[in-house]
């Protein structure tokens, strides 16, 4: 009996688990992270259809545009936007006199208190960046868009409140929710970078 010794440039079959080939995912991220990516994706797509609507749906214009009435209409909407992080704050105020909550003095890991507190560190950090963006998008934007400002601190308060709730109960909600709030905050900036930068006036 001899052994045969013919090359061949066949590959054999991939292992296989049950009946299906087991894949690799694309670019070697895991299933889970391209989970997250679409999550994202949709939280992206989702912004856009939101103030596409909204924009149409929203015919106001301010009767007087100065500096004093710019900066007094983003202060206005932003209040309106940390309206969840006030109401956690005193959810989070309520929590600390229930001991279940701490842990040798510490507050427990994942206890609902730590995902509240955690909460409005990421809440307060995303509001800065938004507060700066916006009233500096106030400063350029003409009187025919300034519906814009209630329309995206409209969009920060919805987002923040599907990531509170995620990050109760979903963690896929959760990262909607963060993209659902950062990403119109990341147009805003593109759109200042390059009016800066170019001169160039998109409508907004």
């Amino acid at each position: 009996m001899t052994a045969d010794l013919t090359h061949t440039d066949e590959v054999g079959a991939a292992p296989r688990r049950g009946n299906r080939i087991r894949q690799r995912p694309p670019f070697g991220l895991t299933t889970r992270v391209w989970t997250y990516v679409k999550v994202f994706v949709g939280a992206a797509i989702s912004c856009l259809a939101v103030y596409a609507v909204a924009q149409h749906a929203v015919e106001w214009q301010p009767a007087a545009w100065g500096v004093a009435d710019r900066l007094a209409l983003v202060a206005k909407v932003a209040a309106l936007a940390l309206f969840p992080a006030l109401a956690v704050i005193a959810v989070v105020a309520a929590q600390r006199l229930n001991p279940e909550h701490f842990s040798g003095g510490e507050v427990r890991r994942d206890s609902p208190l730590d995902i509240n507190v955690r909460f409005l560190h990421n809440t307060f950090e995303q509001f800065l960046v938004y507060f700066v963006g916006n009233a500096a998008l106030a400063l350029y934007v003409l009187p025919v868009d300034a519906e814009a400002l209630p329309v995206l601190g409209a969009m920060f308060f919805s987002g923040r409140v599907l990531y509170w709730l995620g990050y109760h109960h979903n963690s896929y909600l959760r990262s909607f929710g963060f993209g659902f709030t950062f990403y119109p905050t990341v147009a805003v900036f593109a759109w200042l970078a390059l009016y800066v930068t170019t001169g160039l006036y998109i409508d907004i």
